[in-house]
């Protein structure tokens, strides 16, 4: 199988297929029948949440215990906005109850059936529990397949991004760069978000306006690093460039052709 294939097997790809013990009080402001919040959980003090032992100093970020090796994670309680420390077992519990306070309790609940929906699609196929990393590429492009659908193409965009930098992060260099051309190319032709906007008028208020398109500094240079890693030479990042993004011209409503957009692209990456 070529890799270009492979690329695009991965990009295209869809399945188909805790409550906390804590003492807890309610939010006012929730919906009735909606989850408590719980008021001890986590460490407020320089403690290790796992072995319980005292740490030198409390960690302002994840960091690993000195005594028992595992990863501490630094949080903020929903409950009363302390900084605690917790296990990774407890972050979905402090991100389920902030979807709470933030009104978004439906909206965590609909992703998390989304990744378990892709997770267990993963374990049946594949006869094994998935990575947490391959989950989570799957689930993003789950989001941006529904995104691009509704109309969404800034949302879709920010999908991708996660998508290049969870390949990065897996080291898959080639892979994630393409992925990266596909988000420049989408901040060239200037993404918008229509989904319920669908009485205005598609002149007024398109899904891409390339005027204002642009490049994230921050995108350019983790490209540039890549193909520094890959040694690319410029005629590598075009042929890359288009080979991935003609298909996304034709099968979607942006006005610039990657030729178009290679020239703007360029001058950022190359010149």
């Amino acid at each position: 199988m070529g890799f270009f294939q492979r690329f695009k097997n991965l990009f295209i790809e869809t399945d188909n297929s805790s409550s906390s013990k804590d003492s807890s009080i309610s939010v006012g402001s929730v919906k009735k029948g909606a989850k408590k919040l719980s008021q001890n959980i986590g460490e407020t003090e320089a403690i290790c949440p796992y072995c319980h032992k005292k740490l030198e100093k409390k960690p302002s970020r994840k960091t690993k215990c000195p005594h028992c090796e595992n990863y501490i994670y630094k949080r903020t309680r929903p409950f009363d906005d302390a900084d605690i420390l917790i296990r990774k077992d407890q972050i979905d519990q402090i991100d389920e109850e902030w979807s709470i306070v933030n009104g978004s309790h439906d909206i965590y609940l609909k992703e998390k059936h989304r990744e378990k929906r892709i997770r267990d699609g993963m374990r049946e196929r594949f006869g094994k529990e998935p990575a947490d990393d391959d989950v989570e590429f799957r689930v993003l492009n789950d989001q941006a397949v529904e995104a691009e659908f509704a109309g969404d193409w800034g949302f879709a965009r920010n999908y991708r991004l996660n998508m290049a930098k969870n390949l990065e992060k897996r080291k898959s260099h080639e892979l994630s760069l393409r992925m990266y051309f596909h988000v420049c190319f989408l901040d060239i032709n200037g993404p918008n978000n229509r989904s319920g906007m669908q009485s205005v008028d598609l002149d007024k208020y398109p899904y891409f306006t390339p005027k204002s398109g642009f490049l994230a500094p921050g995108v350019i240079k983790r490209m540039k690093k890549l193909i520094s890693k890959l040694e690319f030479d410029e005629e590598d990042c075009k042929q890359g460039f288009v080979e991935v993004n003609k298909p996304i011209f034709e099968g979607s409503p942006t006005p610039l052709s990657p030729e178009t957009a290679w020239l703007k692209l360029k001058k950022e990456l190359i010149e």
